[in-house]
């Protein structure tokens, strides 16, 4: 690998990087090219250097938001195998931070997205739905594994009703 392509794969982590915190603060209806390069201080044009389209810029910081929240949970779990009601209890008390709301926002935005299959979204967002499904079953167990599915839904619907509620 030559120095130029590091350094070119070096700065689209670091735009990848600068371009989920904006969806986090903004949202999607809030990127547009322009409001993404200006959030990563650049012009759209040198923007569109780095990634062949915006879609798949902003699928590689859904991404990272993504593992992002895996690596939480793993800091919240112990190691090993812990059970369904470890992983909801987790993701509850995670849910409980208002730091964490702008990206449970950010999540059901993509989710309606998908539900009126966008392309680009719907794969992001099954890929991540299948990301945390495995991850899941493999904090479960194989004994476990099949409860995931439930799991998720359960988390994922009491993190809607949440926000929903809130009064803020």
């Amino acid at each position: 690998m030559t120095r130029a392509s590091t350094d070119k794969e070096n700065r689209q982590q670091d735009i990848v990087q600068a371009v989920a915190q904006h969806l986090v603060e903004n949202g999607i209806h809030n990127s547009a090219l322009r409001a993404l390069a200006k959030s990563v201080g650049m012009s759209d044009r040198m923007l569109m250097y780095y990634f062949e389209t915006k879609e798949e810029l902003i699928a590689q910081a859904l991404m990272l938001i993504a593992s992002g929240l895996i690596g939480s949970l793993e800091n919240a779990l112990p190691r090993g195998q812990v059970s369904g009601q470890q992983i909801l209890d987790a993701l509850r008390l995670m849910g409980e931070d208002p730091a964490a709301h702008p990206g449970q926002k950010l999540w059901f935005e993509i989710i309606g997205l998908a539900m009126r299959d966008d392309g680009p979204y719907k794969t992001t967002a099954t890929q991540i739905l299948d990301g945390w499904e495995e991850w899941i079953k493999d904090r479960l167990g194989s004994k476990r594994a099949h409860m995931a599915p439930a799991i998720l839904a359960q988390a994922e619907g009491e993190m809607m009703i949440n926000l929903l509620r809130r009064h803020d």
